[in-house]
C-alpha cells in the first residue's frame, strides 16, 4: 500500500550503527514476518493481519535505527543493496554483503554464537531453575522462551544489558505459574476433553490451517502454477519447512484448553456493573480520539483490525475493493518493478519517462482490462457489485467479516492505501457509484462508494454489548491476574537464576 505522498521505505541510512547489528535486525524481522510487511507495506489492497503487524515490525526496526543513530538523510544505498541470488540460497540473506558483515562484526555475537548477546544456548545436562510444591522448572523449558522474549525485547529498541534480568525473572515467573495453572486443572479435571470440545478443536484447526496457507503461498514459486498447484506447494511447505500441519495445531489448541477452561472457572462469578461499562467507554473514547486525531493512520488500521470504533475523524468514507490481480507472478513482478520506477518522477518535468513506462505497464494490466470491462458490462445491465465482488474479487480481506459489509475507512490523506486508489474511490460524487478501472502495484481496482462515515464520538448505546463485553474482559483480567499471583504465593516457589549464567 503506497501512498505518493510518504515515501519513507526509499530512504537510505549510513553511519551510527554497526552493519551486523542493521542486518541481525533485519534477520529477525524477516524471522517474524517483516520481509514480507517490508515487500507490501502500504501497497492498495491491504493484507490479512498477519501482514499488517509485519508493516508494525518494520516502523519499530526504523526506530531502533534511527534511536541508535542512523539519520534519515537518503545517504547510504550501497548498505542496502539487494542481492536475489543470496536470496535464492538464503531469504534470511538477502543483502549483499550480509554474510561478510556477520562474519566480521564479532561484537553482535556471544562467545557461544548465539543469535544476539544476552540469548541464551542450551549446553550440557539440564538443571533445576525453579522448584515449588509439587514439580520443578528446568533449563530447557525456560531457555527458548526466554530467548524468544529477549530477542523482541532487543528488536524493540532495548539493549540486552538493560532488559535481560528482568525478561529472565518474568519468564521464569510466567512459566512456574503455567506450571500450577495445569495442575490445578488437572485436579479439577478440566484437561479431560470432552467429544464437544474435541470436534471444536479439529475445527478450528482446519480453519486455522486453510488460512495459513495462504499465508504459505509468499513462500513458494508460483511462476505458471495454477491455484491449487500453488495450495498444494503451500502445503508442502508448511509440512516440511514450517512443520505445520492440522494436527500440530490441533496439538497447540489442546494444550491451551485445560487453562482457558480453568480461566473460566476462576472468573465464572464476575461480572460489572452499567457504571463500569460507562467508566470503560469514556476511557477507551478518550484513547481514541486522541490517538486518531493525532495518528489517523491508527484509525484505519483499528478498522481493518475489527476494533470497535468509538470516534470516528472528519473526512471518511466507507469504499469495497474489487481487486484483480495480476495474472502471473512474473507479471507481479514487473509491475513492481516498473511502479518503483515510477515513484519519483514529476509529471511534468519527466512527461516522457512516465509515457514509456506505462507503455511497458500497458501489456501487463491488458487481460485484467478485459476481465474489468466484462464486470462494468455486467454492472450496467443491473448486476449488484457484491455479487461481483464475490465472483471476481481476490482481495482477501474483503472475503471476511465486517470488511466484506463496512468495507474500508479511507479520505484524502490516507496513510495505508495508494495515492491511485485513494484518488479514484474520491473522486466518486455518491454512495453506489462505482470507479472507471484503477491501476496499481498490486493489479486493477474497481471500487465501490458505500457510504460517508459518521464523524464524531459513537453513542455507548450504539457499542454497548461490545462495551460490556471489554470491561468484564478486563475486570476479568484483573481477578485472574491476581488469583494467579496467590497460587504462587502459596506455592513455596524458589528461583535459580544464577544456573541460566
Amino acid at each position: 500500500m503506497t501512498n505518493g505522498a510518504k515515501q519513507t521505505r526509499k530512504h537510505r541510512r549510513r553511519g551510527g550503527v554497526p552493519t551486523a547489528l542493521v542486518v541481525v535486525l533485519l534477520v529477525i524481522s524477516l524471522v517474524m514476518g517483516g520481509f514480507a510487511g517490508f515487500v507490501i507495506a502500504r501497497r492498495t489492497s491491504p493484507v490479512d493481519d498477519r501482514l499488517q503487524r509485519a508493516n508494525e515490525r518494520i516502523i519499530e526496526l526504523e526506530n531502533t535505527l534511527i534511536m541508535s543513530g542512523y539519520p534519515m538523510d537518503g545517504e547510504g544505498g550501497e548498505d542496502w543493496a539487494f542481492d536475489d541470488t543470496a536470496a535464492s540460497i538464503n531469504p534470511a540473506m538477502d543483502l549483499a554483503g550480509a554474510a561478510v558483515a556477520l562474519a566480521e562484526e564479532d561484537t553482535v555475537w556471544s562467545e557461544n554464537e548465539t543469535l544476539l548477546n544476552g540469548t541464551l544456548s542450551e549446553s550440557g545436562d539440564p538443571v533445576v531453575v525453579a522448584e515449588f510444591d509439587g514439580g520443578q522448572l528446568m533449563s530447557t523449558e525456560v531457555i527458548p522462551e526466554f530467548n524468544d522474549q529477549l530477542t523482541t525485547q532487543i528488536f524493540s529498541g532495548y539493549s540486552a544489558d538493560e532488559v535481560s534480568d528482568s525478561v529472565l525473572q518474568s519468564v521464569l515467573t510466567e512459566l512456574t505459574a503455567k506450571k500450577l495453572v495445569e495442575t490445578r486443572a488437572a485436579e479439577l479435571g478440566l484437561d479431560k476433553l470432552t467429544d464437544e470440545e474435541e470436534q471444536a478443536i479439529q475445527a478450528q484447526a482446519q480453519a486455522e490451517y486453510k488460512s495459513q496457507i495462504a499465508y504459505y503461498t509468499a513462500f513458494v514459486d508460483k511462476t505458471g502454477k495454477t491455484p491449487e498447484q500453488i495450495d498444494a506447494d503451500a502445503e508442502q511447505y508448511m509440512r516440511e519447512d514450517a512443520h505445520v500441519t492440522v494436527e500440530s495445531i490441533a496439538a497447540r489448541l489442546r494444550g491451551e484448553l485445560p487453562a482457558k477452561k480453568y480461566r473460566d472457572y476462576v472468573c465464572k462469578d464476575i461480572t460489572v456493573t452499567d457504571e463500569e461499562v460507562q467508566a470503560h467507554y469514556d476511557e477507551r473514547l478518550a484513547e481514541q480520539k486522541e490517538s486518531f486525531t493525532q495518528y489517523p493512520e491508527e484509525y484505519e488500521y483499528a478498522h481493518i483490525d475489527g476494533q470497535t470504533i468509538l470516534y470516528n475523524p472528519e473526512g471518511y468514507r466507507a469504499v469495497r475493493n474489487l481487486l484483480l490481480p495480476f495474472e502471473t507472478e512474473e507479471d507481479a513482478e514487473k509491475a513492481a518493478a516498473l511502479f518503483d520506477q515510477l515513484e519519483p518522477l514529476d509529471p511534468l518535468e519527466d512527461a516522457d519517462r512516465i509515457n514509456a513506462i506505462d507503455a511497458e505497464l500497458a501489456p501487463l494490466f491488458a487481460p485484467l482490462e478485459q476481465k474489468a470491462a466484462e464486470i462494468v458490462e455486467k454492472l450496467k445491465n443491473g448486476a449488484r457489485f457484491s455479487d461481483l465482488l464475490e465472483q471476481y474479487g481476490e482481495d482477501a480481506a474483503m472475503a471476511a467479516e465486517p470488511l466484506r459489509s463496512q468495507g474500508y475507512y479511507i479520505s484524502d490523506h490516507s496513510y495505508l492505501f495508494s495515492t491511485e486508489f485513494v484518488q479514484g474511490a474520491m473522486i466518486l460524487e455518491t454512495p453506489g457509484q462505482v470507479s472507471a478501472p484503477l491501476r496499481s502495484v498490486n493489479g486493477l481496482h474497481l471500487v465501490e462508494y458505500l457510504r460517508n462515515v459518521t464523524p464524531g464520538e459513537v453513542p455507548l448505546a450504539d457499542v454497548a454489548d461490545a462495551m460490556r463485553a471489554e470491561a468484564l474482559k478486563t475486570r476479568q483480567d484483573a481477578y485472574y491476574e491476581e488469583h494467579v499471583d496467590n497460587l504462587l504465593d502459596q506455592a513455596n516457589v524458589k528461583y535459580y537464576p544464577e544456573r541460566l549464567q
